[in-house]
C-alpha cells in the first residue's frame, strides 16, 4: 500500500453529495495517506457510454488515468461506477496491443500518451489494508447496527478482486466491525439498488420497485443505518426514500461512518446535506460518547 494517491471523486459526490468527498479527505488525511487532485472529466459512466462505443469509452477512461500517471501516482476512486469504468478501461488497454495503439493515437492528438503502468483502486480496498490505522485513530466504538450495501460494480466482474468471493464478500464487514459496529445480514443483501444501467433515469418506476424491495428487507432487519461505498448507490438509497415516502433509514457512505468513529462532528462531515435525516443516528453516537466519558 502506498501513502499517496490521486483522488477521482466522480460526478455525484462532486455535484450532489459533498459529504462523501469531504469525509473521504478527512479520513485519509487522518490515516496518513495523501490525496492529490488532477484535472479529471467524467469516468465515463460504465452502464451508458460503454454500451454505445467501447473504444471511445476506453479512450476517455485512459485519458483520466493519464492525469494521475503524469505525477507517478495511482488512481483512488470513491464510486463503484467510476471504479468499474476506469478499471475496465485500464484492463482493456493493457491486454491488447491494438487497443494501446488506438488509445495512444487518440491521446497523441492532445499531446498525451500512456504506458499502462498506473493502477486503479477502490477506496474500500485501501481502507481494508489500513485496518490497523483505522483502529489507531478510532476514538469510540459506535455500537451501531449496520446494513451493508456493496453495489454491483464493486463486486462484478469478479476479476477485480480475485481473492474475494463475490457471493460472500467481507471487506466492508471487516471495516464496520473494526469501528465497533455490528454488520447485520438481510435478505438479498447483494442485490442492486435499482439505479444502475440507466434505469434510475430511464425507467424510474422499475428503479423504485427494486429499491422498495431492498429497503423493505433492510427495515425488517432493524438496523440503525444503511451503509454504501458508492455515491450513485447513496443517491438512490437516500433520495429514493423521499420518492417512495415510506422509509426513514439513515444512509451513510463508508467514509462518513469512519469519520464518526474518528470523533469528527457530523456537521463537519457535511451529513446535514443528506435527504434522510441522520439526527437520530447522531443522538445514539452522542450517547456512546457520553458513556465512554
Amino acid at each position: 500500500m502506498k501513502n499517496k494517491y490521486s483522488l477521482f471523486p466522480g460526478c455525484i459526490s462532486k455535484n450532489m453529495y459533498p459529504s462523501i468527498e469531504k469525509s473521504t479527505r478527512i479520513v485519509f488525511d487522518k490515516i496518513g495517506i495523501e490525496l492529490l487532485d488532477h484535472k479529471y472529466s467524467c469516468c465515463p459512466a460504465p452502464g451508458v457510454f460503454r454500451g454505445y462505443d467501447r473504444n471511445t469509452h476506453m479512450t476517455l477512461g485512459v485519458r483520466n488515468i493519464v492525469m494521475a500517471s503524469q505525477d507517478d501516482v495511482d488512481v483512488l476512486t470513491i464510486c463503484n461506477g467510476c471504479y468499474g469504468s476506469l478499471w475496465e478501461a485500464n484492463e482493456m488497454f493493457k491486454k491488447s496491443k491494438e487497443n494501446q495503439e488506438f488509445v495512444n493515437e487518440m491521446l497523441g492528438k492532445i499531446g498525451l500518451s500512456y504506458d499502462g503502468n498506473t493502477e486503479v483502486y477502490h477506496f474500500a480496498d485501501i481502507l481494508h489494508e489500513s485496518l490497523d490505522k483505522l483502529k489507531e485513530n478510532k476514538e469510540l466504538d459506535l455500537g451501531l447496527r449496520v446494513a451493508i450495501h456493496y453495489g454491483c460494480h464493486y463486486l462484478r466482474p469478479s476479476a477485480k478482486h480475485p481473492d474475494l468471493n463475490p457471493e460472500a464478500p467481507h471487506i466492508v464487514e471487516d471495516i464496520v466491525e473494526a469501528l465497533g459496529c455490528e454488520s447485520v445480514d438481510f435478505k438479498n443483501k447483494l442485490s442492486c439498488c435499482g439505479a444502475g444501467g440507466g434505469v434510475w433515469s430511464g425507467a424510474e418506476d422499475v428503479s423504485l420497485k427494486i429499491l422498495d424491495e431492498k429497503l423493505g428487507n433492510v427495515e425488517e432487519a432493524n438496523v440503525d443505518c444503511m451503509l454504501n461505498i458508492c455515491p450513485f448507490c447513496h443517491l438512490q438509497l437516500d433520495q429514493g426514500q423521499a420518492k417512495l415516502k415510506k422509509y426513514k433509514i439513515p444512509i451513510l457512505h463508508l467514509s462518513e461512518l469512519i469519520g464518526l468513529a474518528f470523533g469528527v462532528r457530523p456537521k463537519h462531515l457535511a451529513m446535514h446535506t443528506h435527504m434522510v435525516s441522520t439526527r437520530d443516528l447522531e443522538k445514539k453516537i452522542k450517547k456512546a460518547k457520553r458513556s465512554k466519558e
